[in-house]
């Protein structure tokens, strides 16, 4: 079976662009007008969310719909498919005619024989191609998510169906997300490995659970999204200082707010309003010291989620908003299981 993705309204207000993806894709689309471009991660990576930042909506303020993420390449417009275990050619053509239809609001060309052979799906791309210039659009954009998927079957695998880029029309460019290669059948991998061999036109980007730009975009949401979590148990300790009269040592230096200075700067401006409700402490310098153990359990959390995540996007987003809304507590998440027993807890604190 196949599916294609929701070009419906979108108003999931966690979506996070994902710019260590994004931006080697752009820069393919900025040197190619047609080409295949092969995303290949872990599961649980943020491959379909990717995707679905590219083709979704949700209302914009005007009240008009608007891409969730920002456009990908001006004048291109994308249909997308994902691909469940046990899909054929004929159902990645079904679901691509409806992906079609939703997105330009037209009919989508006859398949006739699109799903025999990489000859016949390349004309039907150029026809589908057609439809989206009849809607002035300049390029089409064609995702194909979770790759592996695609089945045997007797004419063929999805992989065989797909043309390589000498058969890709102009102006099309084909965007395929999968599993690394442990994920599937070693020939079915081979094969696909062999026609979509990196080259012009042809590009092969591959991450994996330790990659740097991978483990750095989850560091920088975990970040981002915690930031105001460590300034409210900062206040909440500054404040304890301040009516208590307690010895501190004032002023300091911290290396992880020096690399943060949003944060730095956000704690400087809370202790100048605390300060201003207890006037002899007007004046002072933020005290740091006092504020390395908030610091340092902020590091373990993050050392924590990373391990019973291990790694994966997925789980890292849902901690993350369980521990933004109160459902999860900081001192929690290292006793937290792993795999299914942790989908199950984290889908006990929503």
């Amino acid at each position: 079976m196949t599916a294609p993705f929701a070009a419906a309204l979108d108003t999931d207000a966690h979506y996070v662009s994902p710019a260590h993806l994004r931006t080697p894709f752009r820069s393919f689309l900025v040197s190619y007008d047609k080409g295949i471009y092969w995303l290949r991660m872990p599961a649980g990576t943020g491959k379909t969310e990717f995707v679905r930042g590219i083709v979704a909506r949700r209302p914009g303020k005007d009240g008009t719909p608007e891409g969730i993420d920002s456009a990908i390449s001006s004048g291109t417009r994308t249909i997308a498919v994902g691909l469940a275990p046990g899909a054929g050619r004929a159902g990645l053509v079904t679901a691509l005619a409806a992906a079609c239809e939703a997105e330009f609001g037209v009919p989508s060309p006859d398949a006739g024989a699109a799903a025999s052979d990489p000859a016949a799906f390349a004309q039907w791309l150029a026809a589908l191609k057609a439809v989206a210039f009849s809607k002035e659009a300049r390029r089409l954009l064609v995702c194909i998510d979770a790759l592996e998927a695609g089945e045997d079957g007797p004419d063929g695998s999805v992989v065989d169906l797909l043309p390589g880029f000498a058969q890709l029309p102009s102006d099309v460019v084909m965007l395929l997300t999968s599993r690394p290669a442990e994920d599937w059948p070693a020939e079915r991998f081979a094969a696909a490995e062999a026609k979509f061999a990196p080259g012009a036109g042809v590009g092969v980007h591959e991450l994996g659970l330790s990659d740097p730009a991978y483990v750095d975009a989850l560091h920088k949401y975990y970040q981002d999204s915690l930031r105001p979590l460590v300034r409210a148990r900062a206040n909440a300790l500054l404040l304890s200082l301040l009516e208590t009269r307690a010895t501190y040592e004032r002023g300091g230096r911290d290396p992880r707010l020096t690399k943060d200075p949003v944060l730095r700067d956000a704690l400087k401006d809370d202790w100048k309003k605390l300060t201003n409700k207890f006037p002899r402490y007007s004046g002072q310098q933020l005290p740091v010291d006092p504020l390395t153990p908030i610091l340092d359990q902020f590091d373990q959390l993050w050392v924590d989620m990373l391990a019973n995540s291990e790694g994966r996007a997925r789980y890292i987003f849902l901690m993350v908003r369980r521990l933004a809304d109160g459902s999860l507590k900081v001192e929690d998440v290292a006793g937290l299981p792993r795999g299914k027993e942790l989908d199950a807890q984290l889908a006990e604190a929503s």
